[in-house]
């Protein structure tokens, strides 16, 4: 038989296929979003293909976009434009989403200032142009910071709730700060974390209030009111009164939700059955102080320190 023959690269000796059989690998890597994996497949097919590098460039390329690696993208997206290789505007455009992400939006206005004076193809001059634009604007955007000394309660839940509305993505440091900052009320700290999930902040942070505090990543939070602990709450307390008093099952129903807001995107040190059981006792008291019932020690704990989220979330 025919000995197979064996190609070097460098110290390594490459078997037949190897680079076609690391491409295919990356590929099926990056379609089943297994970022990290890709790259260090597309990595290592670079270092034996010599035909078609570029083709394995783009794959690379797109998976340092996709996985935030976006130092690295950027250096290679340079790379290949300095080149020639790849589709040009296929690779700029993630080049300048990239330095979006990056917030180098200064960057992106030169590059794009230059090459829509050159002129572009009806089909991509929309595009740039609105990237361009977006850029301008969030290069001026960030001049003040975004609360003032001064500012009650009622003025950042406003600013915040203006931000909502518009981009967030300039303030993200100072988003950062607030969810980290227990001195912060905590109504304005979820409204905060809030706005991180929706800029999509995908780095781990700091988040301390009250007496907890744990390292997080915003964009994979559920929101406040998707969590499983506060879902668990509302069907026991639909089991519990929702069909023997439906008004009472209402008005707890609100109750944790105002508690659940609060200490989002944390959960009481209970379980869902006690926290339910405990927001139906705080209502009952409410309305029939004369016949306060004894309570458990599990659910006293829970209504003291109910309690003191009516104490700390008082406007």
């Amino acid at each position: 038989m025919k000995k197979k023959i064996r190609k070097r690269s460098g110290n390594i000796i490459q078997f037949p296929g190897t680079s076609v059989r690391l491409e295919q690998q990356g590929q099926q890597a990056l379609e089943e979003k297994r970022f990290d994996e890709a790259i260090r497949l597309y990595t290592e097919a670079l270092r034996f293909e010599e035909g078609h590098q570029e083709e394995i460039k783009m794959a690379l390329l797109i998976a340092y976009h996709e996985s935030g690696s976006y130092d690295k993208g950027i250096e290679l997206s340079r790379e290949m434009l300095h080149a020639g290789e790849g589709r040009y505007f296929d690779v700029l455009d993630l080049q300048v989403l990239m330095l979006i992400q990056k917030r180098r939006y200064r960057e992106v206005s030169d590059t794009l200032s230059a090459l829509l004076e050159e002129g572009l193809p009806p089909d991509r001059y929309e595009h740039f142009a609105h990237l361009k634009a977006l850029a301008d604007r969030m290069s001026t955007k960030k001049e003040a910071a975004l609360f003032k000394a001064e500012d009650s309660l009622q003025d950042k839940t406003m600013r915040l709730a203006e931000l909502a509305k518009s981009d967030a993505g300039p303030f993200e440091e100072e988003l950062i700060h607030i969810v980290g900052n227990r001195a912060e009320h905590p109504f304005v700290q979820t409204m905060a974390f809030g706005l991180l999930r929706e800029i999509g902040t995908a780095k781990s942070i700091p988040v301390r209030k009250f007496h907890f505090e744990k390292m997080m990543i915003p964009a994979i939070t559920d929101e406040a009111f998707r969590q499983p602990f506060f879902l668990a709450v509302i069907q026991c307390l639909e089991q519990a009164a929702g069909q023997n008093n439906p008004a009472l099952a209402e008005q707890a129903v609100e109750l944790v939700k105002h508690y659940q807001f609060l200490l989002h995107p944390f959960e009481p040190e209970s379980s869902p059955e006690k926290w339910a059981e405990a927001s139906l006792l705080k209502l009952k008291q409410m309305y029939e102080p004369a016949e306060e019932k004894k309570v458990d020690q599990a659910a006293a704990k829970v209504l003291d320190f109910m309690q003191e989220l009516d104490e700390i979330s008082a406007f």
